[in-house]
Formats: structure tokens, sequence, C-alpha cells
């Protein structure tokens, strides 16, 4: 008889679904935000009761054949003598929850108690009292809640729930099984692997074998997303198992896609999934997931039970946006909630950052084991030299008087009683900014959470009258807009450690609060935890040290690898120009010098080029001193629609004219987009673009002082996250064997040794200053001339 282990939350749920998606549907992922204030209630419930366990164990098993479903948990108190089991729920609106409960008896969170509950008579042929202890997040106020175990409904319950167990286990053995059979029939994707790419798929399977953490330093042209993916693939196929594959962009998983695309036509039919995101997946005007406004949300649950939607979506071949939104639109359920559901039925799951180590994310769903309780998924992630900022950013929210005037303006849109309010409601949380910023000068804060929870509450009760009131909701509506903004900073008010610090800061007439976050090691550390395997892999990896650290990929037992460029040293010309300074004070005196340089070196061989920028403004400086007739120059905007970035990109693949299309490091054009061929044939690297120098970057400096050392502190607050961008931009021109180019760096701080030692192997022998050259148009023409030698 086969063991199947099931936590409680996965157990106890209604017998059929039931419920819409709503904030307390009780189902998903408990929150972490919520397990300090657990251990806070269960300390002090502690000294109030005689007697209380808290975080007890217990098991439970249930035969239904051919299985043993093995179901465990821990009850968050438990008082042997006069009996007693409870459950502490917190919650933001503490008395909306209690109502909710009060009146749904047949709810996911009354299930698990009385599972519990269960238990105990089973165990001790005694029913205990249950209670469900409700705790406010604001204020830690609390409502007690009792639940009654009716042994004879909950064993008719339990039927009903076993035989969807059986069911659910079934379709489960057969996936498993499907998996393993892939796996033992899978083969490369390409016939003839590029040079290093057989060297990198046995690197993976050798250290995925031992159980380490990866961190792999691999160039464009190596085929490192076939070569990583493939391997980490099969390895989890062979353990039933799938591949979670993030990238920091939604527009990074082409990349992906293809490489799945290219095993699929080896005959492999593994199934693929990419999470779009929510707000491009809503079939209403706002993704508002209410089910008093969007009818896709009501009784969600309770559809996808009745026609069978989970089996269903294990039989579509393709798992695309398009189905899942069309299939959304025939049984009116939320298409994005779809794609979450069909996570577990696809082999390789692609999604953005956010999915696995934001806050709100989808980790638990994403990381789930098949049948086997300690075979995870595996973990990709591209690009991953994004990841130590992406991460810090989901842990720094702010509020500034600018987002509210922003606000003011749309209030116009509303009704009259509407407006007002929320007019009203923005010159509180003006007010309650300033109040940080009598002096005037940026500074380190304290926030005080009270009036900010106060305020929260007013605005989320304006939210809800202005949804119950049959208003339309607008795109993008500003009351909405209003309420997730403040939510998500009160939310995050909570965060605390050495890491995190608040400050109130005034630019121009801009005020602003903000939390910031140093290092978010410590939670992309837990993130792990919910995976078999992990590799990280980028261009731009180095200092190894460096991204260990701030990726929380542990000391002892990560594997640092770098690979060489597959592609001839003579396919490019390198060089440094250090007469020329890129510093912010130096850059009115440069431009004009650096305008001269691009127009001389391009007009050596006409085509395509790229310079990129430490900013838009020094952009626009050196834009405005050019003098190129013969090129059409493209540039590119703050905010850019994808069509245009699209059409830009068409232009460069036309050929039809030579142009120099000018951007900023770190944006669109520099990282996650091939140029290949002769789309580009050079690229200017305008200096290194350090982040700025102020307040609060000097604030983070500090604390990496602190955390790692004297000597690392400007190299990891400013050096190496500057040097990431500029090694990306300077990728963008070799994309394949055939690919000839140049690579122009501007600024003497490229010869510093801190700045040289994230270059990749192979830039040079011995010192950056074998790539300065005493005769540039020169050196360049030459190289251009051999390019053309037979």
């Amino acid at each position: 008889m086969r063991k199947i282990h099931l936590n409680v939350t996965q157990f106890a749920i209604p017998s059929p679904l039931a419920g819409s998606i709503e904030t307390h549907s009780g189902y998903g992922a408990t929150p972490t935000s919520g397990q300090e204030i657990h251990q806070m209630v269960q300390r002090r419930r502690g000294r109030e009761i005689s007697g209380y366990t808290p975080e007890k164990r217990m098991t439970l098993s249930f035969t239904s054949d051919p299985y043993e479903f093995i179901v465990s948990g821990r009850a968050d108190g438990v008082v042997e003598a006069p009996a007693q089991i409870e459950e502490i729920k917190s919650a933001f609106d503490m008395e909306e929850l209690h109502y909710k409960l009060e009146t749904d008896p047949n709810h996911p969170y009354v299930w698990q108690l009385r599972t519990y509950g269960y238990m105990h008579f089973k165990e001790t042929g005694e029913v205990p009292k249950l209670n469900l202890h409700l705790v406010s997040a604001r204020n830690f106020r609390s409502r007690d809640l009792e639940i009654f175990l009716d042994v004879e409904g909950y064993e008719e319950w339990l039927k009903t729930r076993l035989t969807e167990l059986v069911a659910e286990t079934k379709i489960k053995e057969k996936l498993f099984k499907k998996r393993q059979k892939m796996a033992s029939e899978m083969t490369f994707p390409f016939a003839a692997p590029r040079p290093g790419q057989r060297e990198l798929v046995a690197t993976i399977t050798e250290h995925f074998e031992l159980r380490n953490p990866l961190l792999v330093q691999a160039p464009t042209g190596l085929g490192k997303t076939a070569g990583i993916l493939y391997p980490a693939l099969k390895e989890a196929l062979a353990r039933g198992q799938k591949v979670i594959y993030v990238t920091p962009k939604n527009s990074q998983h082409q990349v992906a896609e293809e490489a799945v695309e290219r095993i699929q036509d080896q005959g492999c039919k593994v199934r693929s999934l990419t999470i779009t995101a929510k707000s491009k997946m809503c079939l209403k005007a706002e993704p508002l997931c209410n089910p008093h406004y969007c009818e896709y949300a009501k009784d969600y649950y309770k559809k996808i039970a009745e026609h069978d939607l989970v089996n269903k979506l294990g039989k579509l071949r393709s798992l695309s946006s398009e189905k899942l939104k069309s299939m959304g639109e025939e049984f009116q359920v939320c298409p994005f909630e779809l794609s979450i559901e069909a996570i577990e039925r696809a082999d390789v799951v692609i999604g953005d950052y956010n999915y696995v180590f934001a806050p709100r994310g989808l980790l638990g769903r994403l990381s789930e084991p098949l049948l086997e309780e300690n075979e995870k998924a595996n973990l990709v992630i591209d690009e991953a030299h994004n990841l130590p900022s992406r991460a810090q950013d989901y842990f720094s929210p702010s509020i500034s008087t600018q987002q509210l005037a922003m606000l003011e303006r749309d209030f116009a849109k509303l009704s009259p009683s509407f407006s007002i309010r929320s007019q009203a409601l923005t010159n509180q949380a003006r007010r309650l900014i300033q109040s940080y910023g009598k002096d005037g000068f940026s500074k380190k804060i304290d926030i005080d959470l009270d009036p900010f929870l106060d305020l929260e509450k007013e605005i989320r009760d304006m939210t809800m009258q202005y949804l119950d009131s049959g208003s339309e909701v607008l795109p993008q509506d500003p009351i909405l807009r209003m309420m997730n903004l403040w939510s998500d900073f009160v939310n995050s008010l909570s965060l605390s450690g050495e890491e995190f610090f608040q400050t109130y800061q005034r630019n121009n007439s801009t005020e602003m609060l903000k939390i910031t976050c140093c290092d978010a090691s410590e939670h992309l550390k837990i993130a792990y935890k919910a995976f078999k395997n992990v590799v990280a892999f980028s261009a731009t990896l180095k200092p190894f040290s460096y991204y260990q650290e701030l990726l929380g990929f542990p000391e002892d037992t990560t594997k640092q690898v770098e690979f060489s460029s597959p592609f001839a040293k003579e396919n490019r010309k390198l060089l440094i120009i250090p007469q020329i300074s890129t510093k912010f004070s130096d850059r009115n005196l440069n431009a004009g010098k650096i305008a001269e340089t691009i127009s001389r070196i391009t007009q050596l061989k006409p085509g395509n080029y790229i310079a990129l920028f430490p900013s838009f403004e020094f952009l626009r400086m050196t834009q405005d001193k050019l003098q190129l007739p013969d090129f059409q120059i493209l540039v590119q905007e703050r905010e850019m629609k994808q069509k245009q970035i699209q059409d830009y990109l068409e232009e460069l693949k036309s050929g039809q004219k030579a142009t120099l299309l000018l951007g900023v490091q770190g944006g669109v054009f520099s990282e996650g987009v091939d140029f290949p061929g002769d789309m580009l044939i050079g690229a200017f690297v305008v200096g290194p673009a350090l982040p700025n120098f102020d307040f609060e970057r000097e604030q983070i400096r500090t604390y990496y002082e602190t955390r790692y050392g004297k000597d690392n502190a400007f190299n990891y607050a400013y050096v190496y996250p500057a040097m990431a961008k500029a090694i990306q931009s300077a990728g963008r021109v070799i994309r394949s064997e055939s690919d000839r180019g140049v690579i122009v760096m501007l600024d003497s701080r490229f010869l510093q040794n801190s700045y040289a030692e994230t270059m990749p192997e192979g830039w040079f022998e011995k010192s950056p200053q074998e790539l300065v050259s005493r005769q540039i148009l020169h050196d360049v023409k030459t190289f251009w001339e051999s390019c053309h030698e037979p």
C-alpha cells in the first residue's frame, strides 16, 4: 500500500471545493509575515493558559485502497486537560475574518481545526474543545470563535475527501511515471553541442548529484540556457518532479520557451507553462480579486470542482495564456488562477523572479513535490546578477507626495462624493509623510505604525463602499491604486532586522518615506530551501564572492564555475579609452569628446552601433553634440511600449540605413536582447553606471561595511552593480561564431583592479592595460580590414 504524505492545509479543505477568490478565502500558502505574530501570540497564550503547548505535532493515517494517506501538521496550541486545541489566524481586518468564519462552516480554516480535533479524538476517544483564536495584525487585539466537532459529520466529509484524494493520486501517479519515462528517453536538443556546452551539461549533472548549489558564469554564445535547462530538467523528471525557471523580466521568457521547444522537437512530450502577469491575464478592467466586483472570482473554487477544470487543464498539450483565457471566459473563472492550477501538471514552469522571491509570491505552489515528500522541484535562475537588487526592491517600498499628487489628478474622474472623500484621505496621507520632514533634511527615522494603520483602515473602508456602490471600476482606478499603494507600504512596516532602515527623503518638492532593504540574502535563503537543486547563471557573476553572499548561497557547499567564450578572440576588437572621464562632475566637459569618439569610430565602417550611457540625462547631453549625417539615430525613451521597442529592433534588422541606437545601461536594449549578425557591429559603453551617490546609497554602504568589511563596502554598494550593467552592455555585439564587432569602453576607471576583477575570462591576459590603444582609429581600421581577409 503506497504511503502518501499530506499536511493538514492540503488535506483539510471543503469537499467538494467551495468558495470564492478573496482575501479571507483560506486557500493558498500561509503568508510568512504572519509567523512572527503567531509566535508572539503563542508566548502570550502560554503565560495565560496553564498546560498550553504550542506547535504540537499531530499525525493520523487514513486508509483508502490502494493508498495510506498520512496527514500531519502542527496545532498552534494544545491543552491536554480539559482537552482544547486552537488555531491562531491573523489578519489586518480581523473583524472581517471573524464574520467570514462565523457565517461559513465550510471554510478551510474550520476544516483544519476540525481535523486536529478528530486526530485527538481518534487517539484518546475524547472530543476536544476547538477554538479559532483570531488576532488583528493592526493592533494585536483578539477574538475567539468556538468550533464544534461533530464526529459523525466529520466522517461523512472524510469519505468524500478520501474518494477525491484517491482519484487525484492516481492521476499524479500517471504523471509521475510519465515524467520518469520522459527522463529516460530525453536527448540533448542539439546534435552537435557548441564548444563548452557539453562541459556545461556535465558540470550541472555532476553537482546536482552532489546537491551542490551552483553559480555559473557563462558568456553569450555558449548556449547556456539549453546547456543548463536540459540537465536540470532531466534530473528533475527522473525523480518525477519539475523545473522552475525564473527570469528578471517577462520579456526574457522567450529564450527559455525556445529551449523547451527544441527539447520537444526531439520527441520529448515535456509540457511547459509560462506564468503571465495577472494584469495581462485579467478579463476585467482592473485585476481586483473580489467576488463582489469580479464574476470570475465569485464561486471560483466551486466552478473549478463542478467543471473538473484541473483535469481539463491536464489534457491540454499547450498551457498558453490564450487557451487559459479562453477557458476562463467559457467557465467564468479567473484565467490567472487557472494558470496557478496548471502548475502541478506542467513539467517546466517559466516565470518572473517575483513568483519565487517576492513576499506574496507563489513559492508554495511552485515548489510543491509530486507524490514523493522530499523530492522537490529544481530551480533555475536566469540573469542571476539581477536578483540581489531585484530582491532588495521587493522589500523596499516607498510612499511619496508625488504619488499622492498623481492619484489626486485622477480623482476628478470619480463621482463627487468619492472624489471628495479620496481627496481628504490623500491630504491625511500627505500630512503624515510631511510630519517626518519638518527640518527639510533627508534622514533615518523610525516610523510610528499606528497612524498608518488607522489611515489604512479608512482607505480600505472607503474602497469597500466604493465597490459596493455599483460605481464603474475604471482602468487604473485611482481608489484601488491608493488602497494598494498604502496597504503595501503599511504591510512592509513590520519588516525588521539590521538589513532594514527607514528614511525620510526630500528631493526638490517631493517628499518620501521609504523602507530600504540593504541585503535580501536571508529572505532568498528561505526560498531556496523549497527546492532540491538550485543553479544561478549569468554572463556577469564576478566576483563570485560578492554574488554568493548577496544571493544567499552557502559558503561551504556552493560551486563556482566560469566558462570562456566559445568564439575566437579575433572576432572582436575590445578597447578601453581612459582619456575620457564619465564621472558625474566631468560629464559636461566630456560629452563633446564622447560624441566625437563615437562619430569617428562609426565612420570607419558604416553599420549599426549602440551607445549605452549611465543615465538619460548624459545620453541627451551627448546626443546634442553628435555629428553623424549619414546615420539615423534612434533614442531609447524612459517609458517605452513593447511595440516601439520591437520597431527599433526591426529597423536594426532591416539594415537599410546605418543606425546608431542610444540607450542606457541596465535598460531594455542593454541586456536580455539579442542582436545577431549585422544587427549590431559595435557597442560603446560610456562609463560604469555607478548608482547615485546619495543619502540612501551611503546608508547601504555603511551597512555593507559592518556586514562584509570596510574593504568591500564601496565595491558592494557601487562598483560591482555598475560593472554588471557595463559587461552586459558590452555583450550585445558578439552573439554567434560569425559575428564581428568592436566594443569600446570609455573611462579610466575600467583599468582599476576593483573594476577589472569583474571582467570575464578572456578579455585580457594579465591586465586591462592591454586593452588601451595608442592608435585607436588605426587599430579599429586594421581590425575591420582583417575581417575581410579570407
